[in-house]
Order: structure tokens, then sequence, then C-alpha cells
């Protein structure tokens, strides 16, 4: 830490580790000022006698300012080399600083990380770096010399600087909801500053939020009055939107619908990542590609039942977590009885009081939107079944991210699809052997290729044999893989402790006979029927006794829903386990 402090911000002073260095006259203290507010460059002769004295310099301002100099240069302790701190050569004058000595400097790097901070949505880490750029500050920029109108261009952006970042300050309180206790500190501001719309609108705001649309209505009064009398200006079109919007009480404002509570632990729903994760690397790319990229981050995660789309997305969710400090939300989709109240849901998980969320699933979206506007938040949809459900919980900037799994593709603006497949042999095996035990399958090399290759790439079906082995360790791996052999038996095999590649099929296909056409299903009984793997458009007309168009529909919904796939030729098959219960039907 410096031993040697100059200060700007406020009075002007330089303090050491003996107590503030008398710094004279206000001729004097002028002079030190204009070198303060050139750091690190020499400021010409005839600038300093223009900050002095304007357009009437004496006769004597030259020797004046060489006085001044030398003065000052016993004053204020030398550099830490013991150099002299202010130096004069042809060009004029020039003040040595050391990193840290001077008041605006500190000031301005806590600023610029708050600022970040807030752009970023971190409304915390905003208001902490915020207000401990605002401790430096004492008072205006050199309120000492603030009369001075040869210094008023200096001083003029780093007073700038200083009320913008006060605003940037308040604007994080707001955002953590502490909108009542910020009125006295906004009301004190627009009476100092009575021409900053941008802290009258932060007032305006502060005052609908607490419940009192009069008083935003009367501060709107009391700037547009301040406006007219000293401009002669009407309020800007952003006062003049955010006013109408407070007289349409417009629930994007949050009256007492945005307020969390500045206590409200940033939410970290996330469920536990799949400790038996492996491969993925390329897909795993692809999604971080996704969340780097400026502007709406979307991604739709799609593929067949038990191909691991939801373990996928809670390893790329982990591995990114820290981007985003506003909290990581995640919803069961298929679990959730109640999608028309997903949006209050979500907003009760970022620290909104029950009482303060609208009933109305629109305006409970609308205010969901204005929320997640500035904060950086992962927000993670698991198993969706459609778009229309979340088209409502969608962020509509950037700032945020969503990540979503479904069975089939989904129709949702701006968003990137990444379609899974089937794991290879290679990472079949290292899954079952992180479950089984390596040595084992080390030990069983071709029993493990077959129990593999019986799986087909399938993390739930091989997750489920290697944790047969794993609870079965008198048992070896030729045991199991001449269970899997018989296909008829195979998918009694692939059970185990609740999970079940059965029931999963089962549950996929009945939501397909309930919710889709009729011949969706029909078409898919029929790909299970000895000598239709491989199927046609023409036989499969044929069979079905439906036109080649529909027919063709059907088969192509099954492939969207995961349920079947593309073959040669035009045709359409079954993926091999999911054949197997087609076979059963």
């Amino acid at each position: 830490m410096s031993t040697i402090e100059f200060r700007i911000l406020g009075r002007t002073e330089v303090h050491t580790e003996t107590g503030t260095v008398a710094l004279g006259s206000l001729k004097q203290r002028t002079f030190l000022a204009t070198l303060l507010l050139n750091p690190g460059r020499a400021v010409p002769l005839r600038k300093l006698i223009q900050s002095l004295w304007g357009d009437e310099p004496p006769q004597s301002a030259v020797a004046n300012v060489r006085t001044y100099a030398n003065r000052l240069r016993r004053a204020i302790p030398a550099c830490a080399s013991g150099g002299q701190r202010i130096t004069g050569h042809s060009a004029g004058y020039e003040l040595s600083l050391q990193q840290g000595e001077l008041d605006l400097h500190g000031f301005t790097e806590r600023a610029n990380v708050g600022r970040a901070a807030l752009s970023h949505g971190d409304y915390a880490a905003a208001a902490r770096h915020l207000g401990e750029a605002l401790s430096a500050c004492r008072g205006a920029v050199l309120e000492d010399l603030a009369d001075s109108d040869a210094l008023a261009g200096l001083i003029a952006p780093v007073e700038e600087l200083r009320l913008s970042v006060a605003e940037d300050y308040l604007d994080a309180r707001l955002g953590l909801g502490e909108h009542r206790e910020v009125i006295g500190q906004l009301r004190e501001f627009v009476a100092e500053n009575p021409l900053r719309e941008r802290a009258w609108a932060h007032l305006m705001t502060a005052l609908y939020r607490s419940g009192d649309p009069a008083g935003a209505v009367a501060a709107y009064a009391d700037c547009r009055c301040a406006l007219a009398e000293h401009l002669g200006l009407e309020p800007s079109p952003d006062l003049v939107r955010l006013h109408r919007a407070v007289l349409d009480r417009d629930p994007s404002l949050g009256t007492r619908t945005t307020t969390v509570h500045a206590n409200a632990p940033a939410p970290r729903e996330l469920p536990a990542r799949c400790g038996s994760f492996v491969g993925r690397d390329r897909d795993l790319a692809h999604l971080q590609g996704l969340l780097d990229k400026s502007g709406p981050r979307i991604a739709v995660v799609h593929g067949p039942c038990g191909i691991g789309k939801s373990a996928l997305v809670l390893e790329m969710a982990h591995r990114v977590e820290a981007q985003f400090p506003g909290g990581q939300l995640y919803i069961d989709l298929a679990a959730e009885s109640q999608g028309t109240r997903l949006p209050q849901r979500l907003l009760r998980h970022l620290g909104v009081p029950p009482l303060e969320i609208p009933k109305k699933p629109d305006e409970a979206a609308a205010v969901l939107r204005s929320h997640l506007a500035h904060r950086q938040v992962l927000l993670v949809l698991d198993g969706a079944a459609e778009s229309a459900a979340l088209r409502d919980l969608l962020p509509a900037g950037g700032s945020c991210a969503v990540m979503v799994t479904s069975r089939s593709p989904l129709m949702l603006g701006g968003a990137e699809h990444l379609a899974l497949t089937p794991l290879s042999d290679l990472d079949g095996r290292e899954l079952v052997a992180r479950l089984a035990g390596r040595v084992r399958v080390d030990a069983e090399p071709a029993a493990a290729a077959s129990i593999v290759q019986y799986c087909h790439g399938i993390p739930l079906a091989l997750r489920i044999v290697g944790t047969i082995l794993a609870y079965r360790p008198v048992r070896s791996l030729s045991w199991l893989a001449r269970r899997l052999a018989a296909e008829e038996h195979r998918l009694n095999e692939l059970s185990f402790c609740g999970e079940s590649v059965r029931e999963v099929y089962s549950a996929a296909y009945h939501a397909v006979v309930q919710s889709e056409d009729p011949l969706v299903g029909a078409a898919f009984r029929l790909l299970g029927k000895p000598g239709y793997d491989g199927c046609d458009i023409a036989n499969a007309s044929s069979t079905l006794g439906a036109s080649a168009m529909k027919v063709e529909a059907a088969l192509d919904r099954l492939v969207d829903l995961g349920l079947a796939e593309w073959g040669e030729q035009d045709t359409y098959r079954l993926p091999p386990l999911m054949r197997l219960f087609a076979v059963e039907l």
C-alpha cells in the first residue's frame, strides 16, 4: 500500500504517513490539481497559466508558476526512488505518480469491476464494488476549486464519472429489490443534481415498486419542471415512456412483484451430475460454443429415450455454473402437472415473495422476463414435450441461457438444436468399466464387448448393466453376456433398481398413443412386426390401409419423437432396443 495518497474526489488533499500536507494558497492548490488531472504527462506552461488565471494572467505568471512548483516540491515527499514529485522541462511540468497513489485510479478500477458485474446482472457484486468505489468520494470532484472557470473543463468529465457511478450503484440496489431503502438517497441525489434524468427514472421506479405510484407521477412532474426551468427542455422519450408505464400500471414495471429481498440467495437448483458420465466431447464443445456467444442462447438437446439428454445437459450446466452468478434454475417438465403456473414458480425460486407474484400467467411471464433481463441465470428445462409451454419461461435478452431437453425438436425462436446419437463402443465400454470396475472389464474383454454391443450405445442400458455388475461382484461379465444374448429376454435383463429400458419405452409409446394421431401408434407397431424392419412407405401404406402421404407423415412423426429412424433408400426402422419393445407389442 502506498505511503502517500493524492485526493481529488472531494477537496484537494495530499495525505502521508505523518498526516495531511499543507498545500498552501488557492493558486498553489489549483496548480497541483491541474497536474493531478493530467497524470503521467507534462502539462504545458501555457495550459497551467490558463488554469490559474484564465485569459488575463499577470506579467509575473511564469515566475509565479515556478514558485508554486518549488513550494510543492518542498511540501510533498519525494518518490520512492528518491526523485522529485514535480519535474519541470521544456514541455512544462509533470507530476510523478505510482500505482495506487491517486484516489481517482482506485475509484475507476473498482467502478469498472462493478459496472461489468451490473452489465451481467450480478447486482450483489455490482452493489458491493460500486459502493466501495463511492466510499472514496468525499464530495464533488475538487470541490474546493469548483468555482474555477479555468478548471471546469478538466473537472467536468471526472465529476460526470462520479455521478454516473452513483447512478449505477443505485441501479444495482434497485436490482436487488432495495426499492424502499434507496428512496431517501435518490431524493437527495436529484435535489443536488436536478437535471440527471436517469436518477429521476430510478426514483420513479423505486417509488412505484414500493407501492407509491402517485409519488412516482409527482417525481416525473418535478423532473419536468426542473428541465424546463434550467434548460427549456421536455423530458426524454425514455422518461416519457416510463411515465406512461406508471400511469398504465404496466406489469413489466413490477409494482410489488419484482421485489426481491437483498438477502435472497441466488438459486442453485441443479440436480447432481451423473457420476458415470463419459464421452460426448463433441456435444459438450457444441454447447459450450453456444453458451459463449452473445445474444439469445437457447439450446434444445433432443434424441430418443435413454440416449442421455438429461445427463449431457446437467454435465454442461455444472461445468458453466460459474458463468451464471445470478443462479441456476431447474424444472423437470415431465413431472410438472401445472404448466401454466411455471412462471410463478420461477419467480418464487428467484426470491419473489408469493404474495407479490401476479396470479395471471401472462402477467407473471412479463414480470419474469423483466426480472431476468439484467441477471445472468441458467435455466434448465428437462423433458419438454411441446414448445407452447416453454415460451412464457424464456428470457428475452442475452444475459441468460436456456438448455432444454426433449425427445423431439421444438419450435423455439432463436434456438439451436443438438441431436444426440448412441455412444460409441469405446465410450460404452468406459461407462461399464466405471460402474463395474475396470479390472473386471479388462479381465473379460470379449464378454465386455458383447455386453456393450447388446446395449447398442444407449446410456440408460449401459448404466443398468454396469450397476448390475457392481451390485453382484461374484457374477462374471460372461454370465451377464449370456443372459443378454437372447433377444426375447433382453429387455427383462435391462431392468434393475427401479431403472428399466422397457418402462421408459412404454411411457414414451403410451404418450404417443394418447396424444398423437392413431396412425402414428399403428405405424410404430407395424415396424415391430417380423419383416418390417426397414419398411418403405408403399408397404406401410398398403398394410395400414392409409394414403402414402398420411403414412409418410406418421412415420416422420415417429422419427421426430425419437421412436424410429430413417434407414437406407427411403425406409424407416426402429432402433434395436426400441424394436424389441415394439415386437412385444
